[in-house]
């Protein structure tokens, strides 16, 4: 009996459900095969992360069963081909009980593209969130990965927004430039609805319908900053929140999150669209000043390809574009 299901697995070829105690190695190992040159810290900490998970062997299959957010997480699609997985597709939602869903990590094993498998594991998830009360499938695609935007189209996708992630590989040492008749200073957690105004005007309408704004997303109660405090606190790391006033709105704000323990650095900045050109350089000066007192790591920022003068100043003071991301939604 147990020679004869062996024999089935075997002789199976085709789409199936994701079963993570059975697949989760093998899609880890195609991801690392399909993503490895691609992968930034964050998700090559994310592939760690997989991997590890994929070895605890008979408690995955438990867990898929007695967890729903377990089993939601690594819900999808394989493809299998002489009982080896060469395809995969994962499939969630956005949040618990959303009728917005996304799909990630479609790999195809090199051997096997150009034979339609990516087309039927697209499908597959596609019908699963609809079936399941979906509205809308988000996913991220680069924007030099030519054949997958052509089947991302063909299935009715549109393109939403882009975003270009850049790096600095180390710091140097920087001149702070001031914003001539204005002010950058710390900004106070009391001030979440200044920034929450900001980020829905600075934002395009394709990025909004992609990541719709919401308060909930700027507004943090004591319990929440200090567990951010904490987090910082364990991870070597020190976290700059900036602002920009003109009046009793903000401007713009940036973010930088210094590190000490070689994870590398990160910075974030939102522009008011009014004000663009005008304090790029001046947010982009004193974040990389700040970082002088640091270990000299490389420099993460992500910036929607909206705001060409953000991406203009950072280049000029050294950040490299690695990659940009296309959004897309399909509705369903």
């Amino acid at each position: 009996m147990v020679a004869s299901l062996a024999g089935e697995r075997e002789r199976f070829r085709g789409l199936r459900p994701m079963e993570p105690g059975r697949d989760l190695r093998q899609v880890a190992a195609l991801i690392e095969r399909a993503f490895a040159d691609q992968l930034d810290s964050r998700g090559q900490e994310a592939l760690r992360e997989l991997k590890i998970v994929s070895y605890l062997g008979p408690l995955l299959w438990v867990l898929d069963r007695l967890s729903p957010e377990f089993h939601e997480t690594f819900s999808g699609f394989v493809w299998v081909e002489g009982g080896r997985v060469v395809g995969n597709v994962t499939v969630n939602r956005s949040g618990w009980q959303s009728r917005k869903w996304f799909i990630s990590n479609v790999a195809v094993e090199r051997a096997y593209q150009g034979q339609g498998i990516a087309r039927a594991l697209m499908q597959a998830a596609i019908g699963m969130a609809r079936d399941r009360g979906g509205e809308s499938v988000n996913l991220q695609v680069r924007a030099d990965n030519s054949p997958a935007l052509r089947l991302y189209r063909d299935l009715g996708f549109e393109e939403l927004a882009g975003i270009a992630e850049l790096q600095l590989e180390r710091v140097g040492r920087v001149t702070f430039v001031p914003a001539e008749g204005l002010t950058l200073r710390q900004r106070d957690y009391s001030e979440w609805y200044k920034e929450y105004e900001l980020a829905q005007a600075a934002a395009s309408a394709g990025e909004q319908r992609a990541r719709p704004i919401r308060e909930d997303d700027f507004r943090r109660g004591l319990g929440e900053r200090a567990m951010a405090w904490l987090g910082d606190l364990f991870s070597g790391r020190r976290t700059y929140r900036l602002a920009v006033d003109d009046g009793d709105k903000f401007i713009a704000t940036l973010t930088v999150r210094a590190s000490w323990w070689g994870r590398g650095h990160g910075l974030e900045m939102t522009i008011h669209p009014d004000y663009r050109g005008r304090v790029e350089e001046t947010l982009v000066t004193r974040a990389l000043t700040l970082l002088t007192d640091y270990p000299r790591q490389s420099v993460r920022v992500q910036i929607a390809t909206s705001h060409q003068e953000a991406i203009e100043t950072l280049k000029r003071y050294g950040f490299v574009e690695e990659k940009t991301l296309v959004q897309m939604r399909l509705n369903l």
